[in-house]
């Protein structure tokens, strides 16, 4: 999983350290958390296209969250290989 996919879509990621992963995996994770509160008020609102809306954006950050999260991982097993 950590092969030709990240190397060929990611590189540029491949030059973060460490450290600047985990703040842009925290930072992802606080927008994930912040567009699930603004979701819950437009839902409960009764805004229901926003929430919708709100909801594909969710998604995609829960998107990149993942990616970040495979790319930590693979970091990580490079370095205890």
């Amino acid at each position: 999983m950590c092969g030709g996919l990240v190397t060929a879509r990611a590189q540029p990621l491949n030059l973060l350290s460490a450290s600047e992963l985990t703040k842009a995996h925290d930072f992802l994770f606080e927008a994930d958390m912040l567009v699930t509160d603004v979701k819950s008020l437009f839902f409960h609102s009764g805004d229901f296209a926003a929430a919708a809306r709100l909801k594909d954006i969710q998604g995609r950050i829960s998107d990149e969250i993942r990616a970040v999260e495979r790319l930590i991982a693979c970091r990580n097993s490079v370095f205890h290989h």
